[in-house]
């Protein structure tokens, strides 16, 4: 993917610049159109292969689940959201798990949080055969706005972490 994340970072800068006030009174909708978004001159298309039964699969969301007892919330205050991501076991419980995502609406996923996580749903097709197995380990992010950051601090260290995992298929559910 040819993108020029120095030419990004002046936009973004720019648009933090601009955009604190606004940020500061939750006046979401005027910065979003001001926002920067990463407009690649391609997209890095992966075609699938393989069949799921044989395969390892991860689950990522990008809702904001944490772990109450033992991991810091996303930060929901800053502007630039937070680039971190929260690893979630297999085994959780729905009343182990908090939420910390400023820009969604989270009953829906307080009800059942298959809805934004379908970690109950991709255990049921691992029982069923039809995938070869779910992780141990799952991920969750939150909001980012710092696009640099995530891609030059952050997805490496995810790419590693999924690699050592020996992930084959990493299924996204964008909030």
């Amino acid at each position: 993917m040819s993108f020029n994340w120095n030419q990004f970072k002046v936009a973004y800068d720019k648009w933090v610049a601009e955009s604190l006030p606004d940020f500061r009174v939750h006046k979401m909708d005027e910065i979003v159109k001001k926002y920067p978004f990463v407009m690649p001159n391609d997209i890095p298309w992966t075609p699938y292969k393989g069949k799921p039964a044989d395969q390892t699969f991860s689950l990522v969301t990008t809702g904001g689940l944490y772990l109450k007892e033992s991991q810091k919330p996303f930060d929901t205050e800053s502007i630039h959201g937070d680039v971190s991501y929260r690893e979630i076991p297999r085994t959780v419980r729905k009343e182990e798990l908090g939420i910390a995502h400023a820009h969604y609406d989270h009953r829906l996923a307080e009800e059942d949080f298959n809805t934004i996580f379908p970690l109950e749903r991709f255990i049921e097709l691992e029982k069923e055969g039809i995938i070869g197995r779910l992780t141990p380990t799952n991920y969750s992010f939150s909001y980012v706005n710092d696009a640099v950051s995530l891609v030059t601090d952050t997805i490496p260290k995810f790419i590693k972490r999924i690699k050592a995992d020996r992930v084959d298929v990493l299924f996204l559910v964008p909030v």
